[in-house]
């Protein structure tokens, strides 16, 4: 683990610039608002911590708290909501989702970055900027630097940490990916094996009691957070709900589902994971390799028993986020393969359309329309007619997400599909085109960039919610 200055340096620079590359890339699609009622929960307890009364007024409680979420997710919130209310007081300027949005922009490019300086000290400059290419914009990652929901947040902390302790520095490694505990607790996974692999490398008791010392401010930050809200040490806030899947079900949902498999909505996954083997084989990143395995199967497993497996509402699965994009990094192994390229391209293509689907016009408009009313499918067999509903999404690929933003976007264009035969819906069912009325997808379908900002709907699980539009 020891630093090379030549290597540092040359990881330094090629990091600093993939930073800067996709911060503008980023930006060039960042939409500047609200996208969900679970976001506007961490900025109401936000703003309850650290600006006035009069900023925080008509905000929900819920079980008399602002958030059953993670403090962490509040706190890193806090700075651009603080500038844009005293923007606010003294301009009369509304800045506050425009501002808080741009923490995922920026989040987005950090972790490209550190991936970046990560591979540079083992590969040549073109894999690098190659992988995080293919990375940045053939994946999942994408459309969340426009989404706010926390799973981006935790990657870029809980790798951060990674490369800290990676490269000398294990005690601020580990406490910066500890606080990913407080962000979300479900992050125990990624932080048990950062732990184990940090302790296979140095075998000590010393080890084991720094690692558990390192963790100890965020387990502090948790309780003294659950007191505060529900006047006790234990999390209360997910009363009710549980890890009451069943395992095959939720399995399959994430791997294979023809509305939700973390291969559709991130293709080039299948690239690392045919990578990994030779990622494993390098001495340098053996044990990386078995880390970035290790995260991805322990999220699988814990997710798939989750109640909510699917993670609705978002696009494809965002439990899966940090699992996915670490088993994207063996990419890197694959580049020197010319007898692969042609299907590498392919795959990377794939990925890239698939992203093309949400960034113009949003992750969560064509969830919000199911939500929002009752449309209904012919049903098959047996007669009469059922609501299109969530598994619907999950499982019928005619319901699914790619599928519904497909059309909004086709409805952009001006490139309308054929309406159905009533006929050919008793045969085969009804498609998605026809089970929405099409005043329903024209009022649906808005392009999902700053400068189109207008008052936009968002949802909290099952319950929409319309968030302001930022004055800009």
């Amino acid at each position: 683990m020891a630093n090379n200055p030549t290597a540092s340096s040359r990881a330094w620079r090629i990091s600093v610039r993939v930073l800067a590359v996709f911060a503008i890339i980023y930006l060039c699609t960042w939409a500047g608002h609200y996208t969900t009622g679970d976001g506007g929960r961490k900025i109401a307890w936000a703003k309850a911590m650290f600006l006035p009364q009069d900023a925080i007024e008509g905000e929900p409680l819920e079980n008399g708290a602002y958030s059953k979420y993670g403090i962490g997710h509040s706190l890193v919130a806090a700075p651009p909501l603080i500038a844009a209310y005293y923007i606010r007081k003294a301009t009369g300027i509304h800045a506050e989702a425009a501002l808080y949005t741009l923490i995922f922009v920026a989040n987005g490019a950090l972790f490209l970055a550190l991936m970046a300086f990560y591979l540079a000290y083992f590969y040549p400059d073109r894999w690098v900027w190659a992988t995080v290419f293919i990375a940045g914009l053939g994946t999942i990652w994408w459309p969340y630097t426009k989404l706010d929901f926390s799973e981006p947040l935790v990657l870029t902390a809980a790798f951060l940490g990674f490369v800290l302790m990676r490269f000398g520095r294990p005690v601020i490694g580990m406490l910066i990916a500890g606080f990913t505990l407080a962000i979300r607790l479900d992050s125990i996974v990624i932080v048990i094996c950062l732990i184990l692999w940090y302790i296979f490398q140095k075998p000590t008791v010393r080890a084991a009691v720094l690692a558990g010392l390192s963790l100890a401010p965020s387990l502090v930050l948790v309780a003294f957070a659950n007191y505060v809200r529900y006047h006790s040490l234990v999390d209360r806030g997910y009363g009710g709900e549980g890890f009451t899947n069943p395992l095959l079900v939720g399995l399959y949902g994430n791997l294979f589902s023809a509305g939700k498999s973390v291969f559709l909505f991130s293709p080039p996954l299948l690239l690392g994971l045919a990578g990994w083997w030779k990622f494993m084989r390098s001495p340098e990143t053996r044990r990386d390799a078995w880390l970035f395995l290790g995260i991805f199967v322990g999220q699988l497993l814990l997710f798939a028993k989750w109640w909510d497996w699917s993670s609705d509402d978002a696009w494809g699965v965002r439990f899966m986020i940090p699992g996915v994009m670490l088993m994207c990094i063996p990419i890197i192994t694959l580049l020197d393969r010319s007898d692969r390229k042609v299907i590498a391209s392919v795959v990377v293509a794939a990925g890239v359309l698939v992203q093309l689907l949400v960034v113009p016009v949003g992750g969560l408009d064509y969830l919000l329309l199911v939500h929002q009313q009752d449309f209904e499918r012919q049903a098959l067999f047996v007669g009469g007619r059922e609501r299109i509903d969530f598994e619907d999404i999950r499982f019928d690929p005619r319901y699914s997400q790619l599928m519904g933003n497909w059309i909004l976007l086709r409805q952009l264009l001006h490139l309308n599909p054929a309406q159905g035969r009533n006929h050919d819906a008793r045969l085969i069912g009804t498609s998605l085109y026809d089970a929405i009325p099409p005043e329903a997808w024209a009022n649906a379908a808005r392009w999902d960039f700053i400068w189109n900002v207008r008052a936009r709907p968002v949802t909290s699980g099952a319950n929409p919610k319309v968030a302001p539009a930022p004055a800009h």
